[in-house]
């Protein structure tokens, strides 16, 4: 296509429609239904279902394409949509494809399928026992995919699934479930309630961990919870407290459970010698500091001393940070004399010590009788090193703990909020747009708690109403409100 491409138009104007028809040609395919991608708006659902059939060895996947109606476009038309699929064995082995119809021997282990009517049905042939798909691997496609897989199904892609893109998102979408799960039990029973972990989940996950093929950067990723933040928009409503519990339950589960993989993995990851930029070695560190977030969340004796002992002697940003990070995320009474080295450390450094408090300010109580961490914030506005005429502090103090520490933020009787109200305020008569950036914390107040939504409201209005409020917070609040 693009030779074809440059033989008819080097040198000269071209158009976007002069390079379509190239690649159309190229290819002998008609391209004006892929185009309705550039004409129409909205992102297409695809629904998957398939159908084994053991008399005759053939797996029916039917795939069907839906686009919700837009504002002017009502009615979709059907898209080209390339939808990659695999096929994983009993053994977690990628069959070979073969389509009804085709006679050459199977040749593959991962076909486009375009899906191109607004409902298709692909029959693959010559296998032996029911395959579990694996689709849209690579993301193929921007769409959002609704397939029906339940938690075994889900535990055997985290734990098989070669395509990195599937595996990943296995594992993210189980611990989704999972995690909402524990903290629906939670949200019911009380935080004194015993919500366990899926054993299921547990060895998916030990599974992934151990798979010494996976790129060390790759199980970095793949063994991270998702984000707190995503969590909650999962949530109707949206509990931040329960949610933490239920992600403190996970990682003390996983780092319990796991301690002699963890473990295994900070001894086999760790690397010997001077440091150098290489992406094979930030992997490798990656895996490393994750490890030591989860033996620390579980209180691992020997983790926690790993931890100290990695932030003694590290001789990067990325070793020493790291382990700080497990050390603060954790119960260990070493955390303030590692915080108290750090900031000694780097006290003449800005933006390092911009870390150094958003790490505060994002931290959780591993301990019930821990005070809340919004005194730790309070103190550090009184650190020399904050100031608040200075925006990059403003965000990585009250920032991280407004927008990136909920379970926190949203704790107790409402303090937080008030607290939220005061800064708003006083950042306003500084620096407007830094207020405003404050303010949208609390934006999407009404998809909480009832207890939580009384509670913020009752903060907005009393930011509505304060004198001489300005502009830029005036119109975030109204919208809210």
């Amino acid at each position: 296509g693009m030779d074809l491409y440059f033989s008819y138009h080097d040198g000269r104007a071209v158009t976007c429609d002069d390079f379509v028809d190239a690649m159309a040609e190229a290819n002998g395919r008609d391209l004006d239904r892929f185009m309705r991608w550039y004409s129409q708006a909205g992102t297409p659902h695809v629904r998957a279902e398939g159908a084994w059939d053991a008399a005759d060895g053939s797996y029916t996947l039917t795939l069907a394409q839906h686009t919700p109606p837009t504002p002017g476009q009502a009615d979709k038309e059907p898209l080209v949509i390339p939808v990659a699929v695999g096929l994983i064995g009993a053994d977690g082995r990628d069959l070979p494809l073969r389509l009804e119809g085709e006679t050459r021997p199977a040749a593959t282990t991962t076909r486009v399928l375009v899906l191109e009517q607004a409902e298709q049905s692909f029959r693959f042939t010559g296998l032996d026992a029911e395959p579990v798909p694996s689709l849209l691997r690579g993301f193929s496609a921007p769409v959002l995919l609704d397939v029906a897989e339940d938690d075994v199904r889900l535990a055997f892609r985290m734990a098989h699934d070669a395509d990195p893109f599937n595996r990943w998102d296995a594992a993210q979408r189980y611990a989704e479930r999972v995690i909402l799960g524990l903290a629906g039990e939670i949200a019911r029973n009380g935080a004194g309630g015993v919500a366990q972990v899926p054993e299921g989940f547990i060895t998916a996950f030990r599974a992934l961990l151990a798979d010494a093929g996976l790129d060390p950067a790759f199980r970095a990723q793949a063994a991270a919870l998702p984000s707190e933040s995503y969590l909650l928009e999962r949530m109707e409503p949206a509990d931040p407290a329960a949610l933490r519990a239920a992600l403190i339950v996970l990682l003390r589960t996983l780092g319990e459970r796991l301690a002699d993989d963890w473990l295994a993995l900070c001894t086999s990851m760790t690397l010997p010698g001077a440091y150098r930029y290489h992406p094979l070695d930030a992997g490798r560190r990656a895996i490393v500091n994750l490890a030591l977030r989860y033996l620390a969340a579980a209180g691992h004796a020997e983790g926690l001393a790993l931890a100290q002992a990695r932030f003694d002697a590290a001789a990067n940003m990325t070793d020493r940070f790291g382990a700080l990070a497990a050390l603060v995320q954790s119960a260990s009474p070493a955390r303030e004399a590692a915080l108290a080295a750090f900031h000694a450390r780097y006290r003449d450094d800005a933006l390092v010590l911009d870390k150094w408090f958003a790490l505060q300010a994002g931290a959780w109580r591993w301990d019930a009788e821990a005070p809340p961490v919004l005194a730790q914030v309070r103190a550090l506005m009184e650190n020399p090193a904050f100031s608040p005429a200075n925006p990059n502090k403003v965000y990585a103090l009250l920032g991280t703990f407004f927008r990136g520490n909920p379970g926190e933020f949203h704790a107790g009787n409402g303090e937080g909020h008030a607290f939220w109200a005061d800064q708003v305020i006083a950042l306003d008569g500084r620096n407007p747009q830094v207020a405003a950036r404050m303010a949208r914390a609390l934006e999407n107040w009404k998809r909480y708690s009832p207890a939580l939504q009384a509670s913020i409201r009752a903060q907005l209005e009393r930011v509505q109403a304060a004198p001489s409020l300005s502009a830029d917070v005036a119109e975030i609040v109204g919208k809210a409100l």
